[in-house]
């Protein structure tokens, strides 16, 4: 393997000419794939090692670089190669595979313009994504599968993504037959019911175990087709420690105000859904803390699978509207729109028609959840898949 440094990097390793290679032979596949492009920039006053592969533009993001870890470089290359293949749920024996193809590790210059051009675009989308960059941790988990998700283009101007690029050529060289024979992925399957008494609505969800719990915030506002209006946060209660809060980090009060003498508070950003539910099976998540939706969430089990993919599975029950005052004021609400003698006024049905849960088919829902990954938007212009079925509930 082949890292080719911008002069900011030869500069700050400290690399001596006498110790660099030759970069000849790896602009072109295969070679190429074991080619990584690197500079180094400063985000969050912290030194930042950005990689971006030859062949596929998929990024490697190494944070807090400091002079200890110099001589440590090959182990934390290698570490957050590894670390970011692995987010996209390639098994461990195909990183394996393609550590022993790439031998020594060995620096050069880089190559060309056009791949110092190519880099400079990764550093940027890093730039761009710098609020998934854990200050406090050296081998990036959650920017690298963010950038590697946004569109590059080849030498034809055809679009594609990193990741989908890097999966694809890691299954060619290891003559796999498809991409799925390279994919390891461990997908959680939950049940979020919400905790309203005399009320029955829940959904089943399988979602990436890597994932962090702002990926599960989007999920379940995505499948109860929540508005995201409101604050939110997660909370696990613990029998012999203080509880976890993870809370949502977007918002400078939530830190701000949060109460770390009474409860152990981690950011939603950084704490993926394994470290929690391998520990607990149960996670509570708050949404709208004056209506004070609770949802149950409950691990029913882990699956192995090919596709790092969120789904929605079934469900039953239609979300209380926004606004309307706790369950409280959600049965007041059903007993008005029930009443046939009720003198409902046009604005309160257009007030009711505007806060109640869209329906969607079930495979839009899931086309929508592919974007989990993001920060999630609600839209008041989806488009309505089951216009008969959505009407029919307003009645």
């Amino acid at each position: 393997m082949i890292i080719q440094c911008t002069k900011k990097v030869l500069d700050t390793l400290d690399i001596d000419d006498s110790k660099l290679v030759s970069p000849d032979g790896f602009d072109q596949y295969p070679e190429s794939l074991l080619g990584w492009h690197a500079n180094i920039v400063t985000i969050h006053r912290r030194k930042v090692l950005v990689l971006m592969n030859n062949e596929t533009r998929f990024p490697v993001v190494i944070n807090r670089l400091l002079k200890k870890d110099f001589a440590n470089l090959h182990s934390l290359i290698y570490e957050g190669i590894r670390v970011a293949l692995r987010m996209e749920g390639v098994s461990e024996s195909v990183i394996e595979k393609y550590f022993a193809l790439s031998k020594d590790l060995s620096f050069s210059k880089t190559a060309n313009r056009g791949m110092v051009a190519k880099l400079n675009r990764t550093v940027n989308e890093v730039e761009i994504w710098a609020e998934f960059l854990d200050k406090d941790v050296t081998i990036q988990r959650f920017i690298s599968p963010l950038v590697s998700k946004m569109i590059q283009s080849d030498t034809q101007n055809k679009g594609y993504y990193p990741k989908e690029k890097m999966i694809e050529r890691l299954a060619q060289i290891t003559d796999a037959k498809d991409v799925t024979q390279i994919m390891d992925v461990e997908l959680y399957q939950l049940n979020i019911q919400l905790d309203l008494d005399g009320h029955e609505i829940w959904r089943r969800v399988q979602i990436p175990a890597n994932y962090s719990f702002r990926s599960l915030h989007n999920l379940i506002q995505i499948v109860f087709d929540w508005q995201n209006y409101h604050l939110h946060e997660f909370y696990v209660e613990r029998k012999d420690n203080r509880n976890l809060k993870i809370v949502m980090d977007d918002d400078p009060n939530t830190l701000e105000f949060a109460d770390s003498s009474a409860d152990e508070i981690v950011q939603e950003r950084f704490v993926s859904l394994a470290e929690i539910f391998s520990q607990h099976s149960e996670v509570i998540y708050e949404y709208d803390f004056g209506d004070s939706w609770e949802h149950i969430i409950t691990l029913e089990k882990s699956i192995t699978a090919t596709s790092q993919q969120a789904k929605l599975i079934e469900g039953k029950g239609e979300r209380p509207p926004e606004d309307v005052g706790g369950l409280h004021g959600f049965n007041e609400y059903l007993a008005m729109i029930n009443d046939p003698n009720s003198a409902e006024d046009e604005d309160f049905m257009g007030w009711a028609a505007s806060q109640k849960e869209r329906t969607f088919s079930l495979d839009y829902t899931n086309h929508r959840l592919k974007s989990i990954l993001n920060n999630y938007y609600y839209s008041e212009n989806e488009q309505i898949l089951d216009t008969h079925d959505f009407l029919s509930r307003l009645k």
